[in-house]
C-alpha cells in the first residue's frame, strides 16, 4: 500500500483508516478517509476526480436569494433582531438580543464591529444566512466570494457575492470568515496564507467547521452526519487547526463550540442507512416524535457545547 502522508502536518505514522459513504443524496459511493496519528485531522485519502458530481444544481446554498425574510413589516422586525445580535449598543438592542439572539452572529461579539467594519465571507454560496442580513441592516462593507455560484450576484442592498475564490481577492479586510466552507477546501493552508495577506493589522479570521474534537465524531464515527463524504475533504481537530495557523503565521487564540441538534439527528439517520435528504413522514404522530427528539438533541448539544 502506498505510504499515506498527512496533508496537514506531514506525519506518516499511526493513521486510522475509515470507509465513508456519500449519504446526503444517498448515492452510497464509498471514499477512503484516514485520521492522522499526530494532528488527528480526518481527511479524504484521494480527492474525487469530479467533485461536481456531488454538488447537485439545487445544492442548498447556490441559488440567488430573494431576500424575502427582510421584506414588509415582518422584515423590519427581523432587521431589528439581526442588527441587535451584531451590535447591541443600547439597552433596547441588548434586550432584543437576550430574547431573540441570532446564533450566526454570536461569533462577532467582542470584536468591536460597526457598520464600517470590512467583512468578507469565503465560500458563502448565495450569502443568505450570514452576509445578506448584515447588508439588510446597513452594513455596506461586506462582501462574499464563491467559485461555485453560476454568476456574480449583486443584491439591491449593496451586497456583492463575487464568483471567485479567495486568491482573487485584494486586501484590506478586518474580518475574514469561513462559515462551513473551510472543510470543503483541498488547500486549507494556502487559504490561510492568503488570509494572512489580506487581513488588516489586528484583523481576525473566523473559521466555523465540524470538528473531530467532539463527542459526535467519537460516538458515531463513519455515521457522523457532518463527515459528509466526499464534500468534506478535511475534518479538523483543535490540533490540526493549530498546525495550520502556525504555518500561516496566524495565532489560534479562541475556540468556541456552537454545534446543533444535527450532530445527533443527522447521524441517527445514517445509523438507519437513511440519506439526509430522505423525505420525512408528514403525519401528525411522526411530526410530534421528530419535535420531541429534536428538543432532546438540542439540550444535549447545548450541554456538550458548555463542556
Amino acid at each position: 500500500m502506498e505510504e499515506r502522508i498527512c496533508k496537514i502536518c506531514g506525519n506518516k505514522a499511526n493513521h486510522t483508516s475509515y470507509m465513508a459513504r456519500e449519504m446526503m443524496y444517498g448515492l452510497k459511493d464509498e471514499f477512503r478517509y484516514f485520521q492522522c496519528g499526530s494532528c488527528l485531522c480526518l481527511q479524504i485519502e484521494d480527492f474525487p476526480p469530479d467533485i461536481s458530481r456531488y454538488y447537485a444544481n439545487n445544492y442548498y446554498s447556490f441559488s440567488e436569494y430573494n431576500g424575502g425574510k427582510f421584506k414588509g413589516l415582518w422584515g423590519k422586525i427581523k432587521r431589528i433582531q439581526y442588527a441587535a445580535s451584531v451590535l447591541a449598543d443600547n439597552s433596547f438592542k441588548r434586550m432584543v438580543r437576550s430574547i431573540f439572539p441570532v446564533k450566526d452572529y454570536s461569533i462577532l461579539r467582542g470584536l468591536n464591529i460597526n457598520q464600517n467594519t470590512r467583512i468578507i465571507d469565503v465560500g458563502c454560496g448565495n450569502g443568505r444566512s450570514f452576509l445578506y442580513p448584515l447588508s439588510a441592516c446597513g452594513y455596506r462593507n461586506v462582501m462574499g466570494c464563491d467559485p461555485f455560484i453560476a454568476n456574480t450576484i449583486s443584491y439591491q442592498t449593496g451586497l456583492t457575492i463575487q464568483k471567485s475564490n479567495i486568491f482573487e481577492i485584494e486586501g484590506g479586510w478586518d474580518i475574514v470568515t469561513y462559515h462551513h466552507s473551510f472543510e470543503h477546501l483541498p488547500d486549507p493552508l494556502e487559504n490561510l496564507r492568503k488570509v494572512h495577506e489580506i487581513l488588516n493589522e489586528g484583523g481576525v479570521c473566523i473559521v466555523r467547521i465540524p470538528t473531530v474534537s467532539s463527542f459526535a465524531w467519537e460516538h458515531y464515527r463513519i455515521n457522523w452526519g457532518q463527515l459528509d463524504a466526499p464534500r468534506h475533504f478535511f475534518l479538523h481537530s483543535k490540533e490540526s487547526m493549530k498546525v495550520l495557523a502556525d504555518k500561516a503565521e496566524l495565532e489560534l487564540y479562541d475556540i468556541f463550540y456552537d454545534s446543533t441538534h444535527f450532530q445527533f439527528s443527522g447521524s441517527e439517520k445514517l445509523l438507519l442507512d437513511v440519506s439526509l435528504r430522505t423525505e420525512r413522514k408528514k403525519d401528525l404522530l411522526s411530526f410530534i416524535r421528530r419535535k420531541w427528539k429534536k428538543a432532546g438533541y438540542k439540550r444535549r448539544a447545548k450541554k456538550l457545547n458548555r463542556e
